[in-house]
């Protein structure tokens, strides 16, 4: 699409020169579909490589309804972005690649653009990654700044500048639609492929830690300062354990805790996964409750479900005694 539109500009350099408001408004809403196709992108990249770390979904019909309202308000406030962005930032560079050019006596091309957006997303890089560098932030943010400013500008601006450069509004607007139409096809793409990629083993999705009874003997704590130790012969003591929507007596620091022994062991869990069975004997402390296994293998966690699972609220436990 881009290309035909060069081939255009080839035809008739001088008769494009001058863009009229439609002319305008179909390049305004050209960047504007292309920086929200661009977001899409993003997030489909970014959910796919979330993947490999630890990560819980909630399941059940409430919860599908709030993913496909999310999806919607996203989609929404993408497309709201993508507009003011294009106004704010893709036209001036547009018009700045032409001012430019005339200014020097040449003719603008799609590499002056590229050019301009290079140096447009350089003067965003120092005024972003110098202070912050400054401010101890680390140099490692300049070139960072660098290569987000000039991957998301320069794909907008050359099919903005595209269609500055055809004749005829249908077809302006043709190329908005195009440019809309690819980067949604684009993130489709990916995420199947990416989706495929884990799905065969070729790309390795996140497990949760196969952790042996020996290796969950010992001391864990949670970020009360509570304990909570698992003896080798399966007795287990908690010590002012915290433990957030339970029925136990509420402490004088406004947190509830948990004192008391017990029994427990490794069970397993309806999804087929390893669990930790608790069994602590104080009235409804944690009476008969199951611990899951997160982390990684180097820093195993125990965690289990503060009140209804699709809130996504953990009681998470970390190996070791509490930090003083």
């Amino acid at each position: 699409m881009v290309q035909s539109a060069v081939e255009g500009e080839r035809e008739a350099p001088r008769r494009s020169e001058r863009v009229g408001g439609a002319g305008w408004t179909a390049a305004w809403l050209t960047g504007a579909v292309a920086l929200a196709a661009e977001g899409v992108l993003a997030l489909v990249l970014y959910f796919l490589a979330g993947l490999r770390d630890e990560y819980y979904f909630a399941a059940g019909v409430p919860a599908y309804v709030g993913y496909l309202f999310f999806s919607v308000v996203a989609m929404v406030l993408l497309g709201l972005a993508g507009l003011i962005c294009s106004a704010a930032v893709v036209l001036p560079v547009v018009q700045l690649s032409r001012w430019s050019a005339r200014r020097k006596g040449r003719t603008e091309t799609a590499r002056w653009c590229l050019a301009v957006c290079g140096a447009v997303a350089a003067a965003a890089a120092l005024c972003i990654g110098v202070p912050t560098a400054l401010l101890g932030g680390g140099w490692t943010v300049l070139p960072l700044v660098l290569l987000v400013a000039f991957l998301g500008l320069a794909p907008a601006a050359l099919s903005s500048r595209g269609v500055t450069v055809l004749r005829g509004t249908g077809a302006r607007f043709g190329l908005a639609a195009a440019v809309l139409g690819c980067g949604l096809a684009l993130s489709a793409v990916v995420f199947v492929g990416g989706l495929a990629a884990y799905g065969t083993g070729l790309i390795q999705e996140y497990e949760p830690p196969r952790l042996t009874a020996t290796q969950l003997a010992g001391t864990w704590s949670d970020d009360q300062g509570g304990t909570l130790t698992l003896r080798a012969d399966g007795t287990a003591v908690a010590e002012e354990l915290g433990v957030r929507g339970g029925e136990t007596e509420t402490a004088g620091d406004g947190h509830e805790h948990c004192d008391g022994s017990g029994s427990w062991e490794k069970g397993a869990s309806p999804s087929g996964t390893s669990q930790l069975d608790l069994d602590l004997d104080v009235g409804d402390c944690m009476a008969g409750s199951s611990w899951q296994f997160g982390g990684t293998e180097e820093e195993p966690t125990l965690f289990h479900w503060i009140g209804d699972p699709d809130s996504l609220k953990r009681h998470i436990l970390h190996r070791g005694a509490p930090a003083q």
